[in-house]
């Protein structure tokens, strides 16, 4: 897989709901950079890759940042105030992505000085900033929802001009609405994803990015996004794929397999991001509805990494983080897959992912790891595969939890 095309995966995942995505971030990354190669092209790939990942420090806000259409309301949710920054702060950690960070911080000033985090106006504003503003603006006024609405969300922006942006990128902004072919393809849902893989292609993402470390990284950056939106689960992902990692190898799988434990530990949970605020977060009982809910979860997974055409190897990771919680005996979900049609990665993650539920501190029934692994084989053959947990009893040793487990924690 590419790495631009797994920041794409990223980007889609930040506007998770259980019917698929909104594709807001998607919609402003080519609305941006398509301004950036009018105003400014020296600037237009770190626009484009600002763009996509825009919205990433507001994983955890109440409501979809979309939700708050004006100031006043963005400006009510701290987790919408700080989103810049903490946005901002995300990138930095990504090799090569300071200039994207930089345009993120700054997205929403304003040209007035009425804008945050940091109150810069007019000409304070990094020009990279100032355009994806107005991509971004442009799309939450539902510029893009359909053609009808297209003049009159123009019309309710036109009234900001020389408040939240310049008299010239306004004019800017106007002028290129006369290229149909461009903002046809922003109308069409259906064309999104092939014209976000043709723009990933296109424009070069920073080199430093570019390679299996960059890969790795952005994993890293997916389970953190995870944590974001349910911080009492924090570290779930990681220690998840450790102890994948350490259960493959102990099943001598080969190197490539075991690699793909790790990295599909770290994801498995993407598809939360999807879910309600206030369902990730909830304690105690849930209604069925409720439960139904959740366990869409493993569906958006797989959905998110199919997210951009032609791209096996992001959709073979998909399947695998996004079949973890298939039961060995077909009564699992997403697709009620049995036996061996489970791939045998998310076998392994099905057993280690609810080893380390069991043994959390969340858990209103918390285990030791030993009495964890007790538990699993209780539930071999039916629940999980019994070749796997036969493998984390012997890795566990004489009647203790193995090092390698608990190193992993």
């Amino acid at each position: 897989m590419h790495p631009s095309q797994l920041l794409a995966a990223v980007s889609y995942m930040t506007d998770l709901n259980p019917e698929g995505s909104c594709h807001h971030s998607w919609r402003v990354a080519l609305l941006g950079q398509y301004l950036a190669s009018i105003i400014a092209p020296d600037i237009r790939n770190d626009v484009f890759y600002a763009g996509l990942l825009q919205d990433i420090g507001a994983v955890g806000a109440i409501k979809h940042i979309t939700a708050y259409d004006t100031l006043n309301l963005q400006t009510i949710d701290h987790h919408i105030c700080a989103h810049p920054q903490r946005g901002s702060a995300i990138l930095q950690w990504l090799p090569g992505m300071s200039e994207a960070a930089g345009i993120v911080r700054s997205h929403h000033e304003w040209w007035d000085g009425r804008g945050f985090p940091d109150k810069l106006m007019q000409d304070e504003i990094p020009l990279g900033s100032q355009i994806l503003h107005i991509a971004d603006a442009a799309d939450t006024a539902g510029c893009f929802s359909n053609r009808a609405s297209f003049a009159k969300g123009l019309h309710s922006l036109a009234g900001l001009t020389g408040c939240a942006w310049s008299n010239d990128l306004w004019a800017a902004f106007v002028g290129s609405t006369k290229d149909t072919a461009f903002y046809s393809q922003l109308l069409d849902q259906k064309s999104l994803s092939k014209l976000i893989a043709q723009t990933c292609a296109e424009l070069k993402i920073p080199g430093e990015l570019d390679n299996d470390e960059g890969i790795e990284r952005i994993l890293h950056l997916v389970a953190a996004l995870v944590d974001l939106k349910d911080p009492a689960t924090k570290g779930h992902s990681i220690r998840t794929a450790r102890y994948a990692q350490a259960l493959a190898k102990h099943m001598n799988m080969l190197a490539e397999d075991v690699h793909m434990a790790y990295r599909a530990g770290l994801v498995h949970d993407c598809g939360r991001l999807g879910l309600p605020a206030d369902l990730v977060n909830r304690t105690g009982r849930i209604s069925d509805k409720e439960l139904a809910l959740v366990r869409a979860h493993a569906a958006m997974t797989i959905k998110t990494f199919k997210c951009v055409p032609d791209c096996p190897e992001m959709e073979a990771l998909g399947e695998i983080a996004g079949h973890d919680h298939e039961r060995y005996d077909g009564k699992g979900y997403p697709d009620g897959l049995t036996g061996e049609r489970i791939p045998l990665v998310s076998r392994i993650l099905s057993a280690v992912d609810a080893f380390d539920a069991m043994i959390s501190a969340r858990s209103d029934r918390m285990l030791s790891p030993k009495a964890a692994v007790i538990r699993l084989q209780q539930n071999a053959g039916t629940q999980f595969d019994s070749d796997v947990v036969d493998a984390m009893v012997d890795l566990a040793g004489d009647g203790g939890l193995c090092q390698e487990l608990v190193m992993a924690a």
